[in-house]
């Protein structure tokens, strides 16, 4: 199916929605975005996200133009609409067509985007390649990717995945897109600084408690090379082992007993 896209209030053919040039977020990257999914229908966490894309609005100086009930309507409209089982729906909100190229409009400019997509596969699992980097307003869940993206034939050619940021100061923070845990003596450790708090990191969060000691702390790199399991938590992702880190198998570079169980509770979580 074709998707509409909704631009500034209006549901519009996908063909018809452009980006002016004077967008300031075209130009200067500035604007943020959220992401979610739409299942057979129905969206998924779609409170948790919405208040997420206010928060990072709010911190990053922009104006929400629409309430969050607003907002929620639109994107039942589409979930009415879906034709697929699996849509992912980004909505991004930037400053607006600038006057002068730097300083934003008065009003700014909001896009809902729908599109179909796959999640990574969690038995075939992802590769690291760590890079000592801190994402800037690492809190916010901004248009700025220009670390990640420009390594990206670094990370290919080592035969990674995706890339896991950290500092030898305040140690392991996150993925590009994603969150990061690991398993130690059935014990599991998240980072606590300098990350996007994902919503799928916070449900994986409430699941693992109920079952294992859970501590949100300073991990270093050499926590997660030596762990018994190590696995990312995102929308497109769920709960996806990282089997290994820099070349160095991570456990027995296998998908490991906690991610499978942490994977499948989130998935009856979603169905609730």
């Amino acid at each position: 199916m074709d998707y509409p896209i909704w631009f500034n209030g209006v549901w519009k053919p996908a063909n018809e929605v452009v980006v002016s040039v004077k967008d300031i977020g075209f130009l200067r990257g500035f604007g943020i975005f959220d992401f979610f999914r739409i299942m057979d229908g129905k969206p998924i966490f779609l409170a948790d996200h919405l208040a997420r894309f206010q928060r990072s609005a709010a911190k990053i100086g922009l104006l929400l133009p629409y309430s969050t009930d607003e907002l929620a309507k639109c994107i039942h409209e589409l979930a009415a609409m879906s034709a697929d089982s699996c849509l992912g729906v980004k909505m991004v909100l930037t400053g607006g067509e600038s006057l002068n190229g730097y300083v934003p409009a008065e009003t700014p400019n909001l896009w809902i985007l729908p599109g179909v997509f796959q999640f990574a596969d969690p038995e075939k699992g992802m590769r690291l390649l760590s890079k000592e980097f801190v994402r800037e307003m690492a809190e916010i869940k901004s248009l700025n990717y220009a670390f990640g993206i420009g390594h990206i034939p670094e990370m290919k050619q080592a035969g990674a995945d995706d890339l896991l940021y950290y500092t030898v100061q305040h140690g392991v923070s996150e993925s590009t897109r994603s969150n990061l845990f690991y398993v130690k003596h059935g014990e599991i450790f998240t980072p606590d600084l300098y990350i996007l708090e994902g919503i799928t990191r916070l449900k994986v969060l409430e699941i693992a408690r109920l079952h294992y000691p859970v501590h949100v702390q300073r991990c270093t790199l050499e926590d997660f090379l030596s762990a018994d399991e190590v696995f990312t938590t995102g929308s497109t992702k769920r709960v996806v082992p990282i089997l290994a880190i820099d070349g160095q198998l991570i456990g027995s570079g296998e998908r490991g007993p906690v991610a499978r169980h942490l994977y499948d509770a989130l998935l009856s979580l979603e169905c609730l």
